[in-house]
């Protein structure tokens, strides 16, 4: 299933000598051997990401609002394409794999929108004869670390927002899901970005971060994970002052007011907790009812798990 695909450099896919095996976890069958990145390949993408970022943050606004908001379009008509490697490699039912890729292509959709509003400002000076001009410049290469729950929306969030700031990227899906982002990747070839704009490697997650993180070219990290990851990275990037976003773990509660609708609130908590088969960050963790709903929010959600 992954022939096709591989370590994504300079706009090509290329094969590894080493390879993973990649779990359906319905079944618990393999799904077939992904490319494994090597060390080579790691520093060929960091140099691509280096040539892309020089050439696309040129790249006027507007020119690359049109090519992101392609990608978009890309991602609607393929929906069933994506959502297929969703299904397998993260085991949601078809129709929620859907959704994520409907949504991944709205991230798309709305920071093409936004790529043409990156104003600056215009600051009041002290002194009569001068003005005090702010513009932004994209901050360079990004690495984009992808964890594994929702692969395509994560990915996307991750891509399209450094697209649209002029940077270039480094994209790393995890290892339990990389067909969703590999085939995600394979859109974005299409649309024609310059070579080095984008680029993906699959592999060792812990390998593969180093690397990036020690490199004097990478400029910013963002990380979806663990908390116990995000430590570690925020640590390591430290030493470099390199800038860091991190989306960590969740810890939700739901909250139930005395004025609740009682019914809307249970399918609210089921939908909340079972969303993705329970594996969100923002799944609640601890529920929080007014006295005077208990008696009733027992008895309903009673009624739904026997219904």
């Amino acid at each position: 299933m992954y022939e096709k695909f591989g370590q994504f450099i300079d706009n090509k896919w290329f094969q590894s000598k080493e390879t993973y095996d990649v779990i359906n976890p319905s079944t618990e069958e393999v799904l077939g051997s992904a490319s494994k990145a090597s060390n080579e390949q790691v520093n060929q993408a960091i140099q691509s990401a280096a040539k892309g970022f020089l050439s696309w943050k040129k790249t006027q606004a507007w020119e690359r609002s049109k090519k992101i908001r392609k990608i978009a379009d890309l991602i609607r008509e393929r929906k069933d394409v994506i959502a297929k490697w969703i299904s397998l490699e993260v085991g949601k039912p078809f129709t929620q794999a859907q959704a994520e890729v409907i949504a991944s292509a709205d991230i798309f959709e709305w920071n093409a929108e936004e790529t043409k509003r990156i104003y600056g400002q215009t600051v009041e000076s002290r002194f009569r004869d001068t003005r005090v001009i702010i513009n932004y410049e994209p901050v360079g290469v990004v690495a984009g670390l992808v964890p594994w729950n929702f692969p395509c929306i994560l990915a996307s969030r991750k891509i399209s927002t450094a697209l649209g700031a002029g940077c270039s990227i480094i994209c790393k899906p995890d290892v339990i899901t990389p067909g969703s982002v590999m085939a995600l990747i394979d859109i974005i070839k299409e649309v024609g970005l310059p070579d080095g704009a984008v680029n993906m490697l699959s592999g060792d997650p812990a390998g593969i971060a180093q690397q990036l993180i020690d490199s004097d070219i990478i400029k910013k990290i963002s990380i979806t994970g663990s908390t116990r990851v995000g430590k570690l990275i925020l640590k390591q990037a430290a030493d470099k002052v390199q800038r860091v976003t991190m989306e960590l773990s969740g810890h939700s509660p739901f909250i139930v007011h005395g004025d609740a609708d009682v019914e809307k609130a249970v399918n609210m908590a089921i939908l909340a907790k079972y969303r993705n088969t329970g594996q969100v960050c923002i799944s609640p963790s601890r529920f929080y009812i007014h006295e005077t709903k208990k008696i009733f929010l027992q008895k309903d959600m009673l009624k739904k798990q026997k219904s």
